[in-house]
């Protein structure tokens, strides 16, 4: 098993409301979490935390522009303290405070919507800048406009409800005699958005009804049910409406009322139901729910079981309250109308829902997770001798019983097939397949085709795993729900650094772990210019797990490339199977080119099957590279302006690798060769995709 994800909630409110006793579920459900909680404010949900051994701790906070701006100032040291794997912002509020925080610091963070409060403005703006969003229903998470948003609707209750005399009973022994007469319940904190003064006037147009409101002030509004009293006094329904506080579990005695009231409406930014809890535990009870328009969750499920009215109607509800009274239902034996939450998810899959989502977006895919299937390990070898041993030596400690490493001898002439068969004739995990002797591409396309298990992870001679490379690879494919199931898992690769310009190109050719760990803003402007950063979509050879089912959908590698294969099989993979995920631990190291003439014919290759397999983002990206060295000749020529522009050119180009080499302490020889190798690679590349480019036009003309 990985181990579990560090994550960090922040939760706006400490009342049972539906998002706080969303969190305790998710919390309570799953394992692969190592939570802390920072509540904005104390309550009753701090108790239940630290009952269930969550640490938490309370961080007071206003409702003003001031209030939050300092919360997420606070915030960043209490994050800093943490050290968090991914921050999880439980509401708006919660996200006006982490979200900021957690991108100055570079920790992903991940939004849960639950309602449409302040949509117009501050949804577009909060979901852009965090880097995952999950919300209840599509409808509340239109407001971000992500695409990419993932849908986690509030679980169904697993433990049947009470039936209605021992839910009556169960109300009896906390205190609450109910009336013999039709009931109606209303449950959540007291604001005025939520409706409760519409369900008190309905009461005046349906005498034979009653009015159980269960829910205490929230601290934003401490005089609601004062005013909810003398409301009920002024319609001379007072003797019919009763205030019970809060109720631990009132959910689980939901028969014991005739109906529930779900009325909230939309009010100064807030308002709306995203997908509502207690009507969920209201038709798990088998209880009719009287839904207000513009909740588009709370009318779909009313309109399964209850009534759909208007929420600023009073004689609306009244009819409403007297259509479900007087309607008959097909029911099941335990009370519940037929078909109801039978497809609905329970508590266990809502919560690794969520838990996929935070380790995808902390880039650590799976993680928690315990996967038992078995996969397939390949790597393609021509004229390895010596290096054998190092990636197979690697590997083999990883391999579970069922596991099996296949090892592809492409026609070596050098003592590879030798080593090769010494290591099969100690592990007969191990199998050695005879290559097609035309390119890396048709070895791993014949890897692939005989690989007995429906994931195959890849490495290369000349690399050397990490002792847990091979888990890091595997578990993303164990996820229960088959949309966080990646089609392709990108791992990462460090380089050796054992001469002076080896340890320079480390620094400012190859992208940074830590970077990708915690991407700042400047981090990230950086990557964005630089196209130095791993990434999911940038597919590499040397650490990847791919589906089976996604290598055949994307057709294979390209047999008629002889570089870059990798790439363009990855871009391949997530346009016709589905997505890549990022598994950042899931790391070799690999062995550089042992001079700067291989390293630059190295890169020159790169270039050339880019431009070859007209892969738009390989194109793209050395585009620039050609444009760049191209233009600064130009401007150099053009006259005094120009010259000095070229000079100022070259130095935001060349001065950041020895800068970074520099901020890193790295010994004066090294920094000198930062800009060198800088720019024999961009050289080498840009020389490389033109050449590429040329031979594809040829190939096209030739038919």
């Amino acid at each position: 098993m990985t181990p579990p994800l560090r994550v960090t909630v922040v939760s706006p409110y400490a009342v049972l409301g539906g998002s706080e006793r969303w969190l305790l579920s998710l919390l309570a459900e799953t394992g692969r979490l190592d939570a802390r909680v920072v509540l904005l404010q104390d309550g009753p949900l701090r108790a239940r935390l630290e009952e269930a051994g969550v640490p938490v701790e309370v961080m007071a906070t206003g409702t003003g522009a001031r209030d939050m701006l300092g919360a997420g100032i606070r915030l960043r040291g209490v994050l800093r303290r943490h050290d968090p794997e991914v921050v999880l912002a439980n509401g708006v509020k919660a996200a006006l405070a982490a979200v900021p925080a957690a991108r100055l610091l570079g920790v992903p963070v991940a939004w849960m919507k639950h309602d449409f409060s302040f949509d117009a403005r501050l949804g577009p703006w909060l979901g852009r800048l965090s880097d995952a969003v999950l919300a209840n229903s599509a409808a509340v998470a239109a407001a971000t406009r992500r695409d990419d948003a993932v849908l986690v609707p509030p679980a169904r209750p697993e433990e049947p409800a009470l039936d209605r005399a021992a839910a009556r009973r169960w109300w009896a022994d906390r205190g609450v005699e109910l009336p013999q007469a039709s009931t109606m319940v209303m449950l959540g904190r007291l604001v005025a958005y939520k409706g409760v003064d519409t369900a008190v006037c309905a009461l005046a147009a349906a005498p034979g009804w009653h009015l159980v409101v269960v829910g205490g002030d929230d601290p934003t509004e401490p005089g609601e049910s004062a005013r909810l009293r003398e409301l009920a006094a002024a319609r001379g329904v007072g003797d019919r409406v009763r205030f019970v506080g809060e109720v631990d579990e009132a959910w689980r005695a939901l028969a014991a009322f005739d109906a529930l009231a779900v009325l909230t409406r939309s009010a100064g930014g807030f308002g709306r139901e995203g997908y509502s809890l207690a009507a969920i535990e209201a038709l798990h009870a088998g209880v009719p729910v009287l839904g207000a328009t513009g909740n588009p969750e709370v009318e779909r499920m009313a309109a399964l079981h209850g009534a759909v009215v208007d929420v600023d109607d009073a004689e609306a509800v009244a009819a409403g309250l007297q259509e479900v009274g007087s309607r008959t239902e097909s029911l099941q034996p335990d009370g519940r109308p037929v078909g109801l939450l039978s497809d609905h998810p329970d508590a266990a899959a809502v919560a690794d829902r969520v838990a996929a989502v935070l380790a995808r977006t902390a880039l650590r895919p799976g993680a928690g997770l315990a996967p038992e299937a078995p996969v397939s390990v390949l790597s393609c070898m021509r004229n390895e001798a010596g290096h054998v041993d190092g990636v197979v030596s690697a590997v083999v400690p990883q391999l579970r019983e069922h596991d099996e490493y296949l090892l592809v001898d492409d026609g070596s002439t050098d003592g590879t097939r030798e080593e090769m068969a010494a290591w099969a004739a100690r592990d007969p995990r191990i199998r050695i397949l005879d290559g097609p002797q035309v390119n890396l591409s048709a070895a791993r396309n014949l890897g692939f085709g005989e690989a007995r298990h429906a994931v195959v992870c890849c490495t290369d001679a000349g690399c050397t795993p990490a002792p847990d490379w091979l888990d890091r690879l595997r578990t993303p494919y164990a996820e229960a729900h088959a949309d966080d199931v990646p089609a392709i898992v990108t791992g990462t690769y460090d380089v050796d650094h054992d001469t002076a310009w080896k340890a320079a190109a480390r620094v400012v050719l190859f992208p940074d772990k830590d970077a990708a760990r915690r991407a700042t803003p400047i981090r990230r402007l950086r990557a964005r210019l630089l196209g130095r950063a791993f990434a999911a979509h940038r597919v590499d050879g040397r650490s990847m797990g791919v589906a089976v089912t996604s290598w055949r959908a994307a057709g294979g590698f390209d047999v008629d490339l002889f570089s870059s294969e990798d790439a363009v099989f990855g871009y391949a993979v997530q346009e016709h199977a589905g997505p890549a995920v990022l598994s950042l631990d899931a790391t070799v190291v690999w062995e550089q080119a042992e001079t700067l003439a291989e390293t630059a014919a190295m890169y020159r290759k790169y270039g050339q099957w880019g431009g070859q397999a007209g892969s738009g983002p390989l194109v793209a990206r050395d585009l620039v590279r050609v444009a760049y060295f191209a233009g600064l000749p130009l401007l150099a020529a053009s006259g005094r302006h120009g010259r000095r522009l070229a000079a100022l050119g070259a130095g935001l180009w060349l001065g950041p690798p020895a800068l970074s080499c520099a901020r890193r302490g790295e010994p004066a020889q090294v920094v000198a060769y930062a800009p060198v190798v800088v720019t024999l690679k961009d050289l080498s590349k840009a020389r490389g995709l033109v050449e590429g480019l040329v031979t594809r036009a040829r190939r096209r003309r030739r038919g």
